[in-house]
């Protein structure tokens, strides 16, 4: 081989060595400025792709997702305690009760008023209206039925139902609320048996309207008032 063949194929192996070079940055570049362009505009998440990401570890929903800043929270109050409403449920913490209406009532209007050991699901003596038709005592087991209160079946003539509904584990004090039944002792009616009603609403002055039957012999039910000052004189049975 000559001298001359030699440096020929010396210049042709450099020529294809700078070649490849170039090759190589082109390809380079290329890449770099593809990437670029893919961080500037990324390709917009399908419906796929966003549901592959709620997925945590081996398919199981994240326990944590995203939180949505959009969401507005309407029930937090202005001095950031979370509004529960009025409703018992609504409580993080409630008086368990099994008539519903005791519960409503020991966790929203009376809430913090029961005596000490008060036990809402006393036993109620209640077997159905055993009571004679038009007496005070047949309405007020009638009523209280009506209201959803418990009333107990065999709780004696009018003036015995405070200690008889007491023996049983009702509340009983000398407060009117309204759908107690309000008991009158035979001195504060003037007869041997007493009376029995129902209050039927508590007025912003004190006083309190009643029903009630057996008035004068009639039936009724009859509808009058008792001034607030006479009031604390009687004994009312709650639940």
């Amino acid at each position: 081989m000559t001298a001359d063949t030699r440096r020929d194929r010396t210049r042709l192996r450099r020529g294809r060595a700078r070649q490849r070079h170039v090759a190589l940055l082109l390809l380079f570049a290329l890449a770099a400025s593809g990437m670029g362009a893919w961080l500037a505009n990324p390709a917009p998440a399908t419906a796929d792709t966003t549901a592959r990401a709620s997925i945590g570890v081996q398919g199981r929903p994240d326990p944590f997702p995203a939180a949505d800043r959009d969401r507005t929270r309407t029930d937090l109050t202005v001095d950031g305690t979370w509004d529960m409403g009025d409703r018992p449920e609504g409580k993080l913490t409630i008086i368990h009760a099994d008539n519903p209406t005791v519960r409503d009532l020991i966790n929203g209007r009376d809430e913090d008023q029961t005596p000490t050991g008060f036990n809402p699901d006393h036993a109620t003596g209640d077997t159905g209206n055993a009571y004679a038709y038009g007496q005070c005592t047949w309405w007020a087991y009638v009523r209280r039925t009506q209201l959803g209160l418990p009333v107990g079946s065999r709780l004696g003539d009018g003036g015995m139902w405070a200690d008889s509904a007491k023996a049983l584990g009702y509340w009983v004090d000398d407060t009117p609320r309204q759908g107690d039944v309000i008991v009158f002792s035979p001195a504060q009616v003037n007869n041997a048996w007493g009376h029995v009603a129902i209050v039927e609403k508590v007025n912003g002055d004190g006083s309190i309207e009643i029903s009630e039957a057996n008035v004068n012999g009639q039936v009724g039910p009859f509808r009058r008032t008792i001034e607030a000052k006479q009031t604390h004189a009687y004994q009312y049975i709650h639940y």
